[in-house]
């Protein structure tokens, strides 16, 4: 057995290409949301976000660390990874587009979008914190394929099949990096020089850009950042400009501890047993951290433990990552290396990461979830369409809201309410149909009688199928999730009781 301790193996190499260019990804957007959408001033942006996010996330990193070392002593070996964390990408997108913009578009101030956001952060942190009690009952009660399967989902539509278009939209720097990623990676191919391959990816994609004249050096907004409390400043303000949005903040913030309750169920899948409770509190105050120092993005667990586990990645690959990134958000460097690397080579790394989680959802469970693991995976395809369909409209000049526009959807075979219902709390639905198939699979009526209520409890206040928090949300949806309960519970009393489920399990 090799030695434990912070040590760098070439797998933390690849493993901080892998988790660096996925936070690398989320700064490069939410610098193009805030500066280009929003309308945030580049020295909010560059002065107070960046910084802020920078400061959250090495602190995140640096105690995951001490979890991996401390997990790595206890049980004595060294192949423990560390959890990779920053802020998703998802949420960077969720917090942009449903508190940041309609603040800016309403009241016609990006800075006030900005402490709105602050406050949204604070806020979403404290909601954390509760989670972390909620959390360790949710994991034990919870079949691992309903974490599993909603994580898959959101690889599928928003990461691994999300990045497909960069790669062929530039087909031939995004094949040449896509074909090197799944050779170093997935095949475990040689790479020249032992060069490690995502590295040799970015490297092929960049050379192939300057070529193809595709890259420019950009040296705009290069300069010193140094973090500021900004909350201390404007806390109290931003506190009482927060309440009209309390509706969005809130579901946000539950989906938000969900996602890193699924992501620490990952990493138990593949062999690191991290404490869910202790996890969560550490993602609160790493969130909350940020927005003290002006980020108001929210920090979670990162989807992906299980690839930077295949890569062979160890501890000190998400402490370099932590380290790295912040220190380009405190000189300002991210606009430059967007400049130097296309996108295309960029996405065949998350990609890789992807495929990874959707492989783990389907074989780290028993063979009689499958079926559950890819039910978990529809209802992301709803928000997917609804998300393209809006922008769509958008692009056009018109809305959903518009007269005639929903008929004229219909007409064309488009169910956009259908979308609709499921774009709102989609990790959430997505474990609780996954958990329902499950328990009904093994005749756990009872279990299955407590999914079905969760779920027509979160329909009635709004945290699920509806976009804001508000009483008897959709009458018809939290009838349905009742009527799934009063079944489940009638099958309970009349003798139907839980059974080993053996089908599909022999070979």
């Amino acid at each position: 057995m090799k030695s434990i301790g912070l040590k760098i193996y070439k797998g933390d190499i690849d493993g901080f290409l892998g988790v660096f260019v996925d936070n690398l990804s989320v700064f490069l957007l939410m610098i193009s949301l805030n500066l280009y959408v929003v309308g945030m001033p580049a020295d909010i942006v560059f002065g107070r976000i960046l910084p802020g996010a920078a400061i959250g996330l090495l602190a995140g990193n640096i105690y995951y660390t001490f979890m991996a070392l401390r997990l790595q002593k206890k049980e004595k070996r060294s192949d423990v990874t560390a959890l990779p964390s920053g802020i998703s990408i998802v949420f960077v997108i969720i917090y942009t587009m449903g508190i940041l913009l309609p603040v800016a578009k309403i009241t016609g101030d990006p800075e006030m979008a900005w402490r709105i956001g602050l406050a949204a952060n604070i806020i979403g942190a404290i909601i954390c914190l509760i989670g972390a009690f909620i959390g360790p009952w949710l994991k034990r009660f919870l079949p691992p394929v309903s974490m599993l399967g909603a994580l898959a989902g959101l690889a599928v539509m928003f990461i691994a099949g999300s990045g497909l278009k960069d790669v062929f939209s530039n087909p031939i720097i995004g094949f040449c990096s896509l074909g090197i990623i799944i050779w170093g990676y997935l095949a475990n191919g040689k790479i020249p020089f032992k060069i490690p391959a995502g590295i040799f990816a970015l490297a092929i994609g960049a050379i192939l850009a300057v070529c193809m004249g595709q890259t420019a050096v950009n040296m705009d907004n290069v300069g010193m950042y140094a973090p500021l409390p900004w909350i201390f400043k404007v806390g109290v303000q931003a506190f009482k400009e927060c309440g009209p949005y309390l509706s969005v903040i809130i579901p946000i913030a539950v989906i938000n501890f969900i996602s890193t309750l699924n992501n620490v169920e990952s990493a138990t899948s593949a062999g690191d047993d991290y404490n869910i409770k202790e996890t969560m509190i550490v993602d609160a105050g790493a969130s909350a951290l940020g927005a003290v120092f002006g980020c108001c993005y929210p920090n979670c667990v990162f989807i992906g433990h299980p690839g930077y586990k295949r890569m062979g990645a160890r501890i000190t690959y998400s402490l370099i990552s932590g380290i790295t990134l912040s220190l380009l958000a405190l000189f300002g460097l991210f606009g430059l290396i967007d400049s130097v690397i296309p996108l295309a080579a960029v996405t065949p790394i998350l990609i890789f990461v992807g495929i990874v989680n959707i492989e783990v959802a389907f074989t780290a469970i028993p063979k009689h979830h499958v079926p559950a693991a890819a039910v978990a995976l529809l209802p992301f395809v709803g928000e997917f369409g609804k998300e393209q369909i809006d922008y769509a409209l958008s692009a056009a000049g018109t809305s959903v809201s518009e007269n005639g526009i929903l008929d004229a959807l219909a007409a064309q075979g488009v169910n956009y309410q259908g979308f609709n219902v499921l774009a709102y709390g989609t990790i959430i639905i997505a474990m609780l149909l996954a958990a329902i198939v499950v328990f009904t699979l093994e005749r756990k009526m009872m279990k299955l009688c407590i999914s079905a209520v969760i779920g027509a409890a979160c329909t009635f206040v709004g945290l699920i199928h509806s976009p804001e928090l508000t009483f008897n949300a959709n009458p018809q949806l939290t009838i349905s999730w009742l009527i799934i309960a009063t079944v489940a519970l009638t099958a309970h009393f009349c003798g139907v009781r839980e059974k080993e489920v053996q089908l599909h399990d022999e070979q």
